[in-house]
């Protein structure tokens, strides 16, 4: 009850910001949204991976298992959201893999989130193949380690977007269907809650495939 109240809270405080024009509805503006080299013109080239799973894990309660949301939730010290993104192995040959964070501004996501703090994450990566479980995954039960993006964005802030980690692929082409790459983000200083959606602009995790040059 306490954390949907608290939810709650913060939502309301979100969707609380100025009407927008009668003239122009929100469905009818058009957005210029945060870019980086992989979405040159803010927008999710086509092909691009959304999460398959955001399931949020807490380091107060260590033993609860918390189901799949659209809603992610990061507080200082406690609560972190691990994501899944699920491969298709074909669209990934002879790619660059890029893990982005699109972080679009109050005006550019309306309702979408919630942020207060100097922006400071921490990124945990998990195993190739595995990912949380929705009512399974607990801080104490996460996924196998492995590789951590090596040169994480340090500061996170509304207004942008970041390139998390770009590296090849490197899927085998002969591994059947799609290939689950997953990590956690977690905070010391900031209160992050989010709606992974591309309703306006693009906000939360996605992998955008770019040609491998040397491929």
């Amino acid at each position: 009850m306490k954390t949907l109240t608290f939810l709650s809270t913060f939502v309301a405080t979100a969707l609380a910001a100025p009407a927008t024009s009668p003239a122009h509805s929100l469905s009818e503006r058009t957005f210029e949204c945060p870019s980086n080299s992989a979405q040159p013109d803010g927008k999710l080239p086509a092909g691009s991976i959304s999460t398959s799973a955001l399931i949020q894990i807490s380091t107060k309660q260590p033993d609860k298992a918390f189901p799949n949301s659209n809603w992610a939730k990061v507080t200082p010290n406690d609560y972190c959201t691990i994501f899944n993104l699920d491969l298709p192995v074909a669209a990934t040959q002879g790619k660059i893999c890029n893990l982005v964070f699109d972080f679009p501004s109050f005006q550019q996501a309306p309702g979408q989130f919630v942020f207060n703090g100097p922006g400071h994450f921490n990124f945990t990566g998990y195993a190739i193949g595995v990912g949380a479980v929705s009512g399974v995954t607990t801080y104490k039960n996460q996924p196998a380690p492995g590789p951590s993006p090596p040169n994480p964005p340090p500061v996170m802030t509304p207004g942008n977007s970041y390139i998390v980690n770009s590296a090849p692929c490197g899927i085998p082409s002969d591994v059947p269907g799609c290939v689950t790459v997953s990590g956690s983000l977690c905070s010391k200083d900031t209160t992050f809650l989010f709606e992974q959606s591309d309703k306006f602009c693009p906000l939360g995790f996605y992998v955008v495939f770019t040609d491998d040059p040397s491929a």
